[in-house]
Parts: structure tokens; sequence; C-alpha cells
């Protein structure tokens, strides 16, 4: 059994959050006009770009650029996509600031087509990402972000809500994907969103989770030592990833105190 560790280094973070005004529509420069509805909007300026992304989502919705329906592409919940665009401005359907989201534009294929951002999470390459190679296979951990209004906003706090899964990519095992994660006593304390089960990495203003040390055992298993920051002090806990039924899941061992 072949055992290697790498350290990283723990970056920290902190930060407060206010309520902000509620809204039914927030432009990008945070300029307030209230509209009924999103159908107000007659075009939708996107940005290009050219990434890939996760859909995460029970009911996810295909839309054309006059966002009417295509089709429903629920089952292609925890799919890798294109992302080939992003809405201008922000917009919400609702008068909660925290539903606010981009709209994304993704191919899927050969369709292209329009998807409420809160379903799509964005590969960010960021400080929490890690790298290791282990007799030549390469195991990448990437985090994710998804395109609604989260904690922080044009370097304004905001205080809302973000969900932050992350992605394994494991070239021996030819697997791109979410970390299902197996409910515990342990999960209960370190997890704050029971609605997607998937292992997620911190990076907000109440905590800052990083990958401290790797052990590989085997093929199939990894575990995980990770650091949390939090506003009130700091803590360890340990996560095992198993690859198994041509998925990986996670499940925690520990959880500091």
């Amino acid at each position: 059994m072949k055992t290697i560790f790498i350290i990283l280094t723990v970056l920290y973070t902190s930060a407060c959050s206010y309520t902000s005004k509620q809204q039914d529509k927030v432009q990008s420069d945070y300029n307030y006009n209230r509209v009924s509805t999103i159908d107000y909007i007659d075009i939708i300026q996107y940005k290009a770009i050219n990434e890939q992304a996760v859909l995460i989502g029970e009911e996810i919705k295909l839309l054309d650029e006059n966002l009417n329906l295509v089709r429903n592409i629920s089952a292609l919940n925890g799919k890798i996509i294109s992302l080939i665009g992003i809405s201008d401005s922000l917009f919400n359907t609702s008068n909660d600031i925290c539903n606010a989201f981009w709209y994304a534009k993704i191919q899927i294929n050969d369709t292209i087509g329009v998807v409420n951002g809160r379903q799509v999470f964005r590969i960010e390459h960021s400080s929490q990402d890690t790298n290791i190679t282990v007799n030549g296979n390469l195991i990448q951990i990437l985090t994710t972000n998804f395109l609604g209004i989260g904690v922080e906003y044009n370097g304004d706090l905001v205080g809302c809500p973000a969900y932050q899964p992350v992605l394994i990519k494991d070239k021996k095992h030819n697997y791109f994907g979410l970390i299902d994660l197996i409910q515990s006593e342990y999960s209960k304390e370190v997890t704050r969103n029971s609605q997607y089960p998937y292992f997620e990495l911190w990076n907000d203003d109440g905590a800052y989770d990083k990958i401290e040390t790797i052990t590989v055992e085997d093929d199939t298993n990894i575990r995980l030592l990770i650091h949390r920051t939090l506003q009130e002090g700091e803590t360890t806990y340990e996560v095992h990833l198993k690859y198994i039924n041509d998925k990986y899941i996670a499940k925690y061992l520990n959880f500091g105190r």
C-alpha cells in the first residue's frame, strides 16, 4: 500500500455579512430598478466565455434566447457541460435578493440554450484546488461556484448563502464529476445544504476550507485532512473518498471542535 502526502498552505479568509434591499431585478452596476417580471427584458446581452461547468438541480429547463422553454434537461443533473456565455446583468423572479442569478448560455453537443445560473456551477480553478499524481494517474479536486448571487457581489458583502460542491477528475478511472456525500452524524455538523447531497468545500464569510493533506491509500481510496477557518476559530476534519460503482463517494470521518 502506497501512501503519499501533500502538504498545502492554508489560506485564511473572513468577512461579515449584511442584509441587502430586496428587489425583483438587480442590474450589474447595483442600480436598483424595480420591474414586475423578468419578461420586461427585451434583449439579454451575454459575455462570451469558454469554460466548463456542471449542472445541478431537480428541475433544469433549457430556454431559448427569448427565455421560451426548449425542453426539460433535468436528466443532465450532475453532467459536465460547456459554458459559453454569462449575462451582463443579474436577474430575479422573486422579491428576495438572494434568489438573483445570471443567465448562463450553455452548449450540450450541438445544442445551445440558456439556463438559470443558479443551476450552473462553473469550475473556478481557485486556490482551494488540489492535484496529485500517483503512479502516473492524475487526480484533480476542483472547486465550483454557481452563477447566482452569493456572499459577495462587486466588492460588496450581501450575505446570501452559496453552495460550492467540488468535482473530482480521475484520469485512470476516466471519471469527471461530482462526489456523492454519505449522510452521517458528522455530515450534519460539517455541511449546511442538504438539498444537493454532494461533497463541498466552503469559501465564504462563514468558513474557508483548504485541503491540508492528501493520503492515497490505493487506487480507489483517498483520505483528505481539511483545515477549516471560521470567524470564531479554526478546526480540522477528515474525509474519506472512495471510487465505487463508477462514481466517487465521500464520508466524513470526524469533525474537530
